[in-house]
């Protein structure tokens, strides 16, 4: 009989400390964008999500898109308008990005007569 209650308090402490780990190293998020438009009314604009990153941080990028018509690119930027990276043209992608110095990083959805949708979201990987 103790032998079934110590399993379980074992059990439940597992738990417990599984979700505290979890909860400490989960990624941050940093922001997002996430817009659609309708090919009756195409979009051109620039939307943006500003946060700031020290050297030694891993950035992880998701982004998603259904692109209708127009052009959409998504590219990263320091501070000083600089292009930092590039993310490739896909439907859906999963990248990462080892900051190289201290700054305030923008991320830029630049569209042109877009129609469709698209969703950008920016995360501090531990």
């Amino acid at each position: 009989m103790k032998k079934k209650y110590l399993t379980i308090a074992l059990g439940i402490v597992a738990v417990i400390a599984v979700s505290v780990i979890w909860l400490l190293n989960r990624p941050k998020a940093l922001g997002n964008i996430n817009h659609s438009f309708s090919s009756l009314e195409p979009a051109t604009n620039t939307s943006t999500i500003s946060f700031f990153a020290e050297e030694g941080d891993r950035i992880r990028f998701y982004f998603a898109s259904d692109i209708e018509q127009g052009d959409l690119d998504i590219v990263l930027y320091d501070s000083e308008g600089n292009m930092v990276k590039e993310l490739d043209q896909a439907r859906e992608l999963v990248t990462y990005l080892t900051i190289h110095y201290d700054d305030t990083y923008t991320l830029a959805a630049e569209y042109t007569d877009f129609a469709g949708n698209f969703k950008a979201e920016v995360f501090d990987v531990k």
